[in-house]
């Protein structure tokens, strides 16, 4: 039989035992400093309840600030860790995948896939089987337009017109050493301007009819783009081959400076297609 007397003790010890109970740690509110209110409003502030402790102004953690701390810095060296660990290995890919990394960063600013591709790699270090696959196929065509690019332009130069833009040249020379950052010439209906030096085609000159680009001289030739026909080609040969007489004839036709695109008031100077002032820094 069971013996009741035996039982009553450890449930009078249960009853009568402290409870045991887990340490909080109690902390100001950062955001209200303690006072359970927060000021909103600029032009009409008023005192509101804090949304971040409801106006206790106090928060509870069941762990120290020191644990808390230590937890973070070491949740942090994992994260870092981590994205160390991604970062081998994208450079694992890029070196065994050159061609398609190459593709993937140059097309990511325009392409949204190529910018996916790009995010999937730096995320997971490396890609998917049809993700590659996809990518592979993607740059062998870039690879293929840009041989047939190149292709088309050697043939295009191989019969691109000659041109001499001597006279040109000096006249910008002339004008950069009087103090003009970006010289250009108005000649018959055509501008013609510098590359810049430090550009991939440096030492060029580009022409432009109004807003459109019709092509530069270069090396001698002119590169024409598809749009500009035949009629203009030859009209832009001869106005960068005789400057001077395509000046007179922008001058006749508009009334103004060739150089600086200013009204020009002295018939002289309107015969000339060039102002004084013009004249002289540009070297005419």
């Amino acid at each position: 039989m069971v013996d009741f007397d035996d039982l009553e003790t450890p449930v009078a010890a249960l009853k009568t035992a402290p409870v045991a109970t887990k340490t909080l740690y109690v902390e100001n509110c950062k955001k209200c400093n303690g006072v359970g209110k927060v000021t909103i409003g600029y032009h009409y502030p008023r005192s509101v309840t804090c949304y971040s402790c409801d106006g206790l102004g106090k928060h509870e953690f069941k762990t120290s600030p020191e644990y808390r701390t230590k937890a973070k810095a070491s949740a942090q060296k994992r994260k870092e860790a981590a994205q160390d660990a991604i970062a081998a290995q994208v450079a694992v890919w890029v070196e065994a995948n050159p061609a398609e990394a190459a593709w993937i960063d140059s097309e990511a600013p325009r392409f949204e896939f190529a910018r996916a591709m790009q995010e999937s790699l730096h995320k997971y270090g490396s890609l998917t089987e049809k993700q590659m696959a996809t990518v592979q196929r993607l740059t062998a065509q870039s690879a293929e337009r840009k041989a047939q690019w190149a292709a088309e332009k050697a043939a295009a130069a191989d019969v691109a017109p000659t041109v001499t833009v001597e006279k040109i040249e000096q006249a910008f020379t002339s004008a950069k050493e009087k103090g003009i950052k970006y010289p250009r010439l108005r000649l018959d209906t055509f501008v013609f301007t510098a590359a810049p030096a430090a550009g991939k085609n440096a030492g060029a000159l580009y022409v432009k009819e109004g807003e459109e680009y019709l092509g530069k001289i270069l090396g001698g030739k002119f590169l024409k783009v598809r749009s500009c026909g035949a009629e203009t080609e030859s009209r832009v040969v001869a106005a960068a081959s005789d400057p001077e007489a395509a000046a007179v004839a922008y001058g006749n036709r508009v009334g103004a400076c060739s150089c600086c695109g200013k009204a020009l008031s002295n018939k002289a100077s309107i015969d000339r297609g060039i102002g004084p002032i013009c004249a002289d820094k540009y070297g005419w």
